[in-house]
């Protein structure tokens, strides 16, 4: 097991956190057994094929970050409905922009991407996507970043993890929401309120909830969006 799954998925409120988007992305494509393809960009070693109908067709994409695909490679090389990717850019995607899946998928990933080139990839996901975009994403930003900054910082199962580091004023414009004043790096400085903004350029919003509070997405740790390409896909 890498480090990132033995971090989040070994066990406990961990486990259950993490495991909230898979179940969620489940819940909308319910009922869809071999009649969808689905694009899945940060696929990593394809963990969200465990909780979702098998698609007709899918096509992971990740950047190879702790080899995750390399071990999805290894538990999918005979499944002949299944490709993966290496991609580290979106200019390595560009074999399937003129082909068109049901469904995009982006759990987790986007917050990782740097504004440079966050408008690219949005932007070939809505020319792939046919019918909808399904993106989940963390709150990173109020009373929820503070707790999980707290955490991160006094709880000794979290010293293997990759802890951005915040200065005290970070902290109160992170909390504050005050996101434009923060260094962004990775998951430092981000904010789903300005992400959503960007998305709507190529997407009509249709769905914002939050993981596991649906109605309450500032409360929760994470939020689901639900999203339709603008551009009518041929």
């Amino acid at each position: 097991m890498n480090s990132y799954n033995q971090t989040f998925f070994s066990g406990g409120i961990l486990r259950y956190l993490h495991h909230l988007r898979f179940k969620w992305l489940a819940k909308h494509l319910r009922d869809k057994e071999n009649t969808y393809s689905l694009f899945e960009l940060g696929c990593f070693d394809c963990r969200s094929l465990y909780f979702i109908p098998k698609p007709a067709r899918y096509v992971g994409a990740d950047s190879g970050w702790e080899g995750g695909i390399e071990d999805a490679r290894m538990t999918y090389n005979q499944e002949q409905w299944i490709e993966l990717v290496m991609a580290q850019s979106v200019q390595e995607l560009s074999i399937y922009k003129n082909q068109r899946f049901d469904y995009s998928v982006a759990l987790e990933t986007l917050q990782h991407l740097p504004d440079s080139v966050l408008r690219g990839y949005l932007e070939f996901l809505s020319q792939v996507t046919q019918k909808r975009l399904l993106i989940t994403v963390p709150v990173e930003i109020g009373p929820v970043f503070l707790v999980k900054h707290l955490i991160r910082l006094l709880f000794a199962g979290f010293k293997n993890m990759e802890v951005d580091q915040y200065s005290l004023k970070e902290i109160i414009w992170q909390t504050r929401g005050q996101t434009e004043r923060v260094e962004r790096f990775c998951q430092k400085g981000f904010n789903y309120r300005t992400l959503l903004k960007i998305l709507g350029e190529y997407f009509n919003i249709r769905i914002v909830e939050g993981l596991p509070f649906r109605r309450f997405p500032q409360l929760s740790f994470h939020i689901g969006i639900i999203a339709e390409p603008k551009r009518k896909n041929a």
